[in-house]
């Protein structure tokens, strides 16, 4: 398991004070996630900058998007690890905001073609639209299930938390089966590979299902307090602005 830094050993290593280990984790230099009221940071990032080694810069398609995609990856990728399941975080119109983590293997097969990442796409956008609350569950068009978590930023919707890719215990294989033969073909899929795949996929009984329904709204809220922070810390550096205009 990673080693984590807090932010005091962080100003010790560097010899900076905490307004800056903010400023570097706004500008992308430094990846952290927080837990609880508390800041963590990977040693191996802080291992990284401190090598002098070139920080890449975390790419977003939309330069108007409000998640700090660094912050909000790793949560996910902590998600991950702990709940064994793939996740993604989807903006409110849909759009990936993150790299999936952990895909399940009809995840990987459908995105290894254009036309099943356009079938992706159109089911991230359809989540997006339909997503109201914190515990909910949503099917993709290949039928798999997902547990989603609304986002929300100064009680605004802004994406999605999403958790999945299994099936429910009680779900009919055969029209499972049926759903996977259209959607190989719409990509380009050999059928038997896609429902190879589909074999490996996990069947939640109704326990797993309540205890993992739950758990895409702590990440979420989570994410939330990312979105807060930062903000707040926009809001302020405007206002430094302003004050220095008037000058």
């Amino acid at each position: 398991m990673e080693n984590f830094l807090t932010t005091k050993q962080v100003q010790d290593l560097f010899k900076i004070d905490r307004i800056t280990v903010y400023r570097m984790l706004q500008d992308g230099r430094l990846k952290g996630v927080k837990i609880g009221n508390q800041w963590r940071f990977p040693q191996r990032e802080v291992e990284r900058l401190l090598s002098g080694s070139p920080v890449e810069l975390p790419i977003s398609d939309d330069k108007d998007s409000i998640f700090p995609i660094h912050c909000v990856q790793t949560i996910q990728n902590l998600f991950t690890s702990v709940s064994q399941c793939s996740a993604l975080i989807i903006d409110q119109d849909g759009k990936a905001v993150t790299q999936i983590s952990q895909p399940g293997p009809v995840c990987e097969l459908l995105l290894s073609t254009s036309e099943g990442k356009q079938i992706c796409e159109s089911s991230w956008r359809e989540i997006s639209e339909q997503a109201k609350g914190r515990a909910e569950i949503f099917s993709c068009h290949a039928g798999l299930k997902y547990f989603g978590s609304v986002i929300l930023n100064q009680n605004k919707k802004q994406g999605v938390f999403l958790a999945g890719e299994f099936y429910l215990a009680d779900s009919d294989l055969t029209q499972n089966f049926e759903i996977l033969k259209r959607t190989a073909f719409q990509c380009g899929i050999n059928e038997q590979a896609l429902i190879s795949a589909a074999q490996k996929v996990r069947r939640l009984s109704v326990a797993e299902q309540h205890h993992l329904s739950f758990q895409p709204a702590a990440a979420a809220t989570a994410v939330e307090s990312i979105l807060s922070e930062r903000t707040v810390f926009m809001e302020r550096l405007q206002q430094i602005a302003n004050l220095t205009q008037n000058l």
